[in-house]
């Protein structure tokens, strides 16, 4: 049985891979004291100056052990008024190195304490910063969400654990530079043999340290699925299901496996790291008393004085120490580089979405035209009325609903095999409601989120007033449609907070918010919280829980609340009842008074009241016309209108 070669050249990349990680690790240190210079660089300096200081000093305390110890020898064979001054004057000047060694430590403390809430704000905004500003698509982006799952879970600490763990390895270098140059006014045998015994250790902890490093990345995929069995046995949202299917011991067991693995490799590379700390030190040791022995010999010869034999004996015990806390350094670096490296490749993702705040005047009109008809926007013959035209290349200031128009637009997400959206052409003429009818995946929200600029099409243009939406900022685009999704948001802030998000520059107009309130209905649910508009929302921090339905109107009442000429509702009755609803859509035509609405739908009672129906399947637009003329024309659209009514037909 032959062995296959190994592959040409590999030997010698492994060395040159270790010293490419290693510069990666060294880099990634010195990003996170740029980190820690822009959020407070005088304390970041501070921190610089104590660890030069912590290293320094316990090289001058021994060597003044030294000089004290001397002094009373001397003392004891000299008896004088002099020298016996001599000895308490070196006893005095220690006292005052280690009072000054006690200040750096207790300064150390504080500066990391005082450190650590401020670099943590820094790199948590940071990482909420990237957030606001890239564009939707990244996040039905696996990738992105977990680094910004990983960026966030350790964003607290880590950074000022590498900013630390760099500190006590150069004040480790310093201390062991410092017992070096003690060491070789003895004799330079004693500082090569500490230095030799030292690279055998570094070797190892570095390919130690790797080692735990390409382990942790490996794990990413099965750390992201723990996380997730995390939360589907901890959360509200999945908790029923898990109780009723009895899924409990199957999800923690899938949990368990996870982690036994992570165990057992995790135990495998402790032994061998084990196995090679105590060989090393065992080695460190014997060098150590080597070194011991021939002080004591060299000390006997008369060679060296005994306060001499007692600093050599510390400077190369205590230079074997500091290389020991070096070398961790270097491993816990390593370990922490993982985080890094994450971390800074989120934050080097670019901003293809900068966020923008709503321009100044959005929607200062809207409550003046929403009472004019929807014809305001056209002239006697049919036309757009010159007030509603712009420059070229920008829409008007904020006039009459616009005039939406899709020409052969097609939308791919990143990374599907079809299309989601297919060469679809279609009108949207001002202040017409439009319902989009088809089956659960036949692109209605793809387009929506196309006509929001969630998404560009990877195909065709979408036209607003003649100018490609494309070509405008997304706040100046968001601020003109408003949009309120099927899984809307169940904001846990107050009432007021949950209905003045749907339009921010009226957030603190109690008057809008009660209006917007009372047209959704869910004003007399309002009415019977204990604190009225100020109650907090939802169980997190305490608050009242609402039925799915209260939550539903209460999401409608930011569409009131929304200074939109375009409006998109998906699916925005779903879990009212048939009373609400009809409620609900007797305030309505109200709301669309004025502005054009699309209006998603799986429920033809709603469609109906539509202007026009446009059906889709596949992706693509299939038919479009009125209730009547759809019905008349028998396709795909009175095919399931008349399936839905059978049932009501039937009774």
């Amino acid at each position: 049985m032959t062995t296959a070669p190994a592959a040409p050249g590999r030997s010698r990349r492994a060395p040159l891979e270790r010293l490419i990680e290693l510069g990666r690790v060294l880099g990634n240190a010195r990003r996170a004291f740029a980190l820690l210079a822009r959020t407070n660089a005088r304390l970041a300096a501070g921190l610089v100056g104590l660890a030069v200081v912590d290293g320094v000093l316990p090289v001058a305390i021994a060597w003044v052990g030294k000089r004290i110890i001397d002094a009373v020898i001397l003392a004891a064979a000299e008896p004088s008024e002099a020298t016996r001054l001599a000895a308490l004057e070196w006893v005095g000047v220690e006292l005052v190195l280690m009072v000054v060694r006690a200040g750096v430590v207790q300064a150390n403390a504080l500066a990391q304490t005082l450190l650590r809430s401020q670099l943590g704000l820094v790199v948590n905004a940071s990482i909420l910063e990237k957030a606001i500003n890239v564009s939707y698509r990244h996040f039905e982006d696996p990738h992105f969400n977990n680094q910004l799952a990983q960026a966030r879970r350790e964003a607290s600490s880590r950074p000022l654990d590498v900013v630390r763990q760099v500190l006590v390895l150069g004040r480790s270098l310093i201390v062991l530079a410092g017992y070096a140059a003690l060491l070789a006014g003895f004799s330079w045998v004693a500082v090569v043999a500490l230095l030799v015994t030292a690279v055998p250790p570094f070797v190892a902890e570095a390919r130690f340290g790797r080692e735990a490093f390409v382990l942790s990345r490996s794990r990413t995929f099965q750390n992201r699925q723990a996380h997730y069995l995390e939360m589907l046995l901890s959360q509200e949202a999945s908790a029923k299901e898990v109780k009723l299917f009895s899924l409990g011991a199957l999800l923690l067991g899938r949990y368990r496996d996870i982690y036994r693995r992570f165990r057992d490799e995790d135990a495998s590379l402790a032994r061998r790291r084990a196995r090679a700390a105590l060989a090393l030190g065992l080695l460190g040791t014997l060098a150590l008393y080597a070194c011991y022995a021939w002080v004591v010999v060299r000390t006997i010869a008369g060679a060296l004085t005994v306060g001499g034999m007692t600093m050599s004996v510390i400077a190369f015990r205590e230079g074997q120490a500091a290389l020991q806390t070096a070398l961790l350094s270097v491993a816990r670096l390593y370990e922490d580089n993982l985080f890094m490296t994450n971390l800074f490749e989120y934050l080097a993702v670019p901003e293809d979405e900068p966020h923008q705040p709503i321009p100044d005047g959005a929607g200062s009109r809207v409550a003046d035209d929403a009472q004019a008809p929807a014809a305001a926007a056209t002239n006697g013959n049919g036309a757009r009325s010159e007030q509603a035209h712009a420059a070229p290349g920008a829409l008007p200031a904020w006039g009459p609903p616009p005039r939406i128009e899709l020409r052969d637009v097609s939308f791919r997400y990143p990374g599907a095999h079809r299309d989601s959206l297919s060469h679809v052409t279609l009108v949207i003429e001002p202040g017409e409601t439009l319902a989009l009818v088809g089956r659960n995946g036949a692109g209605k929200t793809t387009l929506v989120k196309l006509l929001t600029g969630l998404y560009r099409p990877t195909g065709g243009v979408i036209l607003m007033d003649g100018v490609d939406i494309a070509t405008l900022g997304t706040a100046e685009l968001r601020s003109r449609v408003g949009v309120i999704f099927q899984d809307f948001v169940r904001f846990h802030f107050t009432v007021a907070d949950n209905i003045g998000v749907g339009w921010l520059p009226e957030m603190d107009n109690q008057r809008e918010i009660v209006r917007a309130a009372t047209a959704a209905g869910v004003d007399d649910v309002i009415a019977a919280l204990p604190a009225g508009y100020e109650q907090s929302l939802g169980r997190w921090f305490g608050g009242e829980e609402l039925s799915v339905g209260q939550w539903q109107r209460l999401a409608l009442s930011r569409a009131f609340m929304r200074r939109s000429y375009v409006l998109v509702l998906d699916e925005p009755t779903a879990a009212l009842d048939a009373e609400a609803e009809a409620e609900i859509f007797g305030r309505f035509r109200a709301l669309a008074e004025g502005r054009t609405v699309v209006l998603i739908t799986h429920r033809f009672s709603t469609a109906r009241g539509a202007d026009r129906i446009a059906v889709f399947e596949a992706g693509a637009l299939v038919e479009i016309g009125t209730h009547a003329e759809l019905l008349s024309h028998d396709g795909r659209y009175a095919r399931m209108f008349r399936l839905q009514a059978a049932g009501f037909l039937e009774s």
